[in-house]
């Protein structure tokens, strides 16, 4: 993984053509965040409730001590992956938007990181990118200003270094994760107030 400054350029495409297309689909432990999963549910028009008993696993992250949620795999690719390409690539998770790069916030610092895996081939593309054009393409900004709100949440609790309860755990994952079972037990009718109030 190789460090980015704002200045820096890479090469890289995607498409149907590339010899790798739909590699970075298979064998994935992928994270999801609260915002990942509001856009999926609502791009298949299912709860949040439905797409996390139908399409994630979670567990209480070791390092954070909050619910880490992660999308199951079958038959060890993603459950969207088509010869196509991906079946839900208008809303698509932040990882998988902003690959090949990485994004990493400390504090109000944000650092991107370029992503060079064996199997891929799009880095010997000749289209020429800077993080943020990459990221303005793929359309993450408003992925990555939601995103940092949850990673607030995962800051605070690191400061406070209070070791959560079962059930204060089940509330984060219930309020963050599923925002829909929230909105109704809130009274909130916005997805992003849910979200910001959870």
């Amino acid at each position: 993984m190789q460090e980015l400054e704002p200045v820096d350029r890479f090469t890289f495409a995607c498409y149907p053509g590339i010899k790798c297309f739909n590699e970075c689909c298979k064998n994935l432990s992928l994270a999801l965040t609260p915002y990942d999963v509001l856009r999926m549910a609502r791009g298949l028009k299912i709860t949040t409730k439905e797409f996390l008993e139908r399409y994630t696993s979670a567990h209480v992250g070791f390092a954070t001590g909050l619910p880490v949620v992660v999308l199951k795999m079958v038959d060890e690719k993603c459950p969207f992956v088509t010869e196509n390409g991906c079946s839900i690539y208008a809303f698509r998770p932040t990882s998988c938007r902003l690959y090949p790069l990485a994004r990493v916030r400390i504090g109000e610092e944000v650092h991107y990181y370029l992503l060079r895996e064996e199997f891929c081939l799009g880095h010997e593309e000749e289209r020429v990118w800077s993080p943020e054009r990459w990221v303005e393409d793929q359309k993450a900004m408003e992925y990555n200003a939601m995103n940092d709100l949850f990673f607030e949440l995962i800051s605070a609790k690191k400061r406070s270094g209070k070791m959560l309860k079962e059930d204060e755990i089940e509330k984060i994952y219930r309020y963050c994760f599923d925002t829909d079972s929230f909105k109704l037990e809130a009274g909130i009718e916005n997805d992003i107030d849910a979200l910001r109030e959870g």
